[in-house]
């Protein structure tokens, strides 16, 4: 049973409609002070008798049908879409709104599409209703079936008649219900996302409140969201360390190979590491990530650049998209949205194979990503993916990192972006695109009524003339965007909403920028890396730089040699140098300091001789600033095991990596030692 705040002892009871207008018209005297969780009412002692709409409105009238207009021939429901939000939960089809009604009204639209307002009439419905408010993401003012059919007494309204309303197994706002000035005679339901519960009140019949019903359509529309695995997701605390404030994974080599490019971070299984759908699902689920989604086009491209820079294999992978339960209506469960029109399904696919296909896969080469459809109980590889935000101060800034990271955008684009998206290009309009998506705002370039509704709730603050106007603002922007393109479709959507209503759109994008989680990283931020902007003029060593360009074999440079090793020419400084100079040396010469990533690369490097073949080399691979190395010119992450022996120190001033060639010898030391180095092309 749920928490009361009014147990009056009474047991419910039939009322006749004699009896609903004889108590409707008695005046009533309240003293009470009302503290509800989204309003304060203080009512006074003064009385009114309620006016004749009221009494209307104080009705139960059975008598509305549905709309045969409303229903297509094969009883389905036309354009379901258009009334709001579907969930199907408790046994029950919900119907939550994107529009305003009256008590009466809300009623009589619910008659019409086959539904009825939401009803309490056991403590099953309450106790499933609160579980359903524990991922609440709609708006929060919602008319029940509730009325009052006495100074002391309710009914919820039915289409087949009325049922009692025992007050005592509802959770009553503070002070609630009050009827103020007698005059409030039906039940509003108040869902406070904040600490996920619910609460009742009573209000003026004639008050706008958002449309909502119950109750199956005929039938009901396509379900909106897959059945997912009931994987019980708990990050296992052993894998962790703790660095500075935060904890990160501490052997991360252990579990897969990594990649992180365009502000996210991918684990790729083994090869030899397969299991099934929900296996997939809680094995990231422990390390503290989420089973690969591609709900955005661009992740398509991030995921193929592990087999092209050889982090990976190319192989079959779970992703998180199911269709269970929601036949042909694919979602990803860890991104909690439908597959659209981003997905890219492998030709024939998906074929639902024997009829119990309903996993999705994603076949991934050097050159594509395909979906597949595989029964859940297959065993393939998987992909595990978290936000970077190892550098960001919040959720909001990792996703504008991460937007940024993909299309290249300046500091000075982001601060103008929005004043001009008439005149943008395609990148910009991209880049707003990706912002929205990422951020909840928006899918397919459409704003997300739901989200956008409940965060204009909140800025109403009570006041339904601001609210109504600001959804009719939001809805006119999104119906008016007919761009060439989604990304096109976006920046006209927002354009049009910061034209008619700027202090409306940054209030919903700054709602939404703080309702980002900032997720833990899995990873510590990446080691530093000296980078070509911190090289001197290479004009001074055009020289040399030519020198080296000029070998098409094996020759003598000026400071050093030129050796050929698998097709790659690499140049081998003989001058002794900190770190950061081995950095600026390389870039000068039209090179990069090398970055040595698999072993069939160490073994070349060791077949040949060459001066100083058998002392220390700078390689391109730090620590600095984190607790595992990277590679500072390339992506793939770096592997310990490609050499015959490597020494590791955990003190902050070891940070840099050296290399003995012929002995493939690995050791980390102070960036400030003078060493060799090694250069290979850009």
């Amino acid at each position: 049973m749920l928490d009361t705040i009014e147990t009056p002892a009474e047991d419910p009871e039939p009322v006749t409609q004699a009896e609903l207008q004889t108590d409707l018209t008695e005046p009533e005297t309240s003293t009470s002070t009302s503290t509800s969780t989204s309003t304060t009412t203080t009512t006074s002692t003064t009385t009114k008798a309620p006016t004749k709409e009221e009494l209307i409105l104080g009705t139960c009238d059975t008598s509305f049908e549905a709309d045969s207009r409303l229903i297509n021939k094969d009883g389905s429901l036309k354009d379901p879409e258009q009334y709001g939000f579907w969930v199907q939960s408790c046994g029950t089809q919900f119907v939550f709104g994107k529009s305003l009604a009256t008590w009466r009204d809300n009623f009589i639209k619910c008659r019409q599409i086959g539904m009825e307002p939401i009803s309490f009439e056991n403590e099953t419905k309450l106790e499933c209703f609160k579980n359903m408010v524990s991922k609440w993401k709609y708006s929060s003012n919602y008319w029940t079936s509730g009325l009052r059919v006495s100074a002391s007494k309710f009914s919820w309204c039915k289409k087949d008649g009325s049922i009692a309303v025992d007050k005592s197994k509802l959770t009553w706002a503070a002070g609630q219900p009050d009827n103020v000035n007698n005059t409030e005679n039906c039940v509003h339901l108040n869902v406070v996302k904040s600490n996920s519960s619910f609460y009742f009140s009573d209000r003026t019949c004639t008050d706008p409140q958002i449309f909502a019903c119950q109750g199956p359509p005929t039938p009901a529309p396509a379900c909106s969201s897959p059945v997912c695995p009931n994987v019980t997701c708990a990050k296992n605390l052993t894998y962790y360390s703790t660095l500075g404030t935060s904890q990160f994974i501490t052997k991360p080599e252990q579990f897969g190979s990594w990649l992180t490019i365009n502000g996210r971070m991918y684990l790729y299984s083994f090869q030899d590491v397969k299991t099934t759908f929900s296996g997939a699902m809680a094995a990231c689920c422990e390390i503290g990530m989420t089973l690969l989604s591609l709900e955005y086009d661009y992740k398509y491209k991030s995921v193929i650049a592990a087999i092209k820079n050889n982090v990976t294999s190319s192989d079959y992978f779970w992703t998180s998209g199911s269709d269970k339960g929601c036949e042909s209506n694919y979602g990803y469960c860890s991104a909690k949205r439908l597959i659209r029109k981003e997905a890219i399904w492998a030709s024939g696919q998906p074929d639902n194979a024997d009829g119990n296909e309903s996993a999705v896969a994603v076949y991934i080469t050097d050159a594509k990503a395909q979906l597949f459809d595989f029964n859940e109980e297959s065993k393939y590889r998987y992909v595990c993916e978290a936000r970077d935000t190892s550098k960001a101060k919040s959720g909001g800034s990792a996703v504008r990192d991460e937007c940024t990271s993909i299309y290249n955008v300046s500091q000075v684009e982001i601060d103008t972006v929005l004043n001009n998206t008439n005149k943008l290009d395609l990148r910009l309009k991209c880049f707003l695109k990706c912002l929205g998506e990422n951020s909840g705002l928006m899918v397919n370039g459409k704003f997300l009524e739901n989200e956008v509704l409940a965060i204009l709730e909140n800025l109403a603050h009570g006041n339904l003339d601001d609210l109504q106007k600001n959804m009719g603002i939001m809805d006119d922007c999104g119906k008016a965007s007919t761009g060439m393109d989604e990304c096109d479709k976006a920046a006209q959507m927002i354009g049009c909403s910061n034209e008619k209503a700027p202090d409306v759109l940054n209030g919903v994008i700054m709602a939404m920028d703080q309702s980002i989680p900032v997720e833990n990283a899995p990873l510590p931020p990446e080691a530093y890396c000296y980078n070509s902007s911190e090289c001197p003029s290479a004009s001074l060593y055009l020289k040399y730089a030519q020198e080296i360009s000029a070998c098409s074999a094996d020759c003598q440079a000026t400071y050093g040699v030129v050796k050929f090793c698998g097709g790659k020419k690499y140049y081998f400084d003989a001058r002794v140098m900190d770190f950061k100079s081995s950095f600026a040396n390389c870039c000068n010469l039209g090179l990069k300091l090398a970055s040595i990533t698999s072993i069939d690369q160490i073994n070349c490097l060791a077949s040949f001789s060459f001066p100083n073949q058998n002392t220390w080399h700078w390689m391109a691979a730090s620590k600095m600033n984190s607790s595992i190395p990277r590679w500072c010119t390339s992506a793939i992450p770096f592997n310990f095991s490609i050499f015959n022996s490597t020494w590791d120190d955990p003190a902050a001033a070891y940070d840099s990596y050296v290399i003995t060639p012929i002995s493939k010898t690995m050791s980390v030391t102070q960036q400030s030692t003078g060493r060799y180095s090694i250069c290979e092309p850009i």
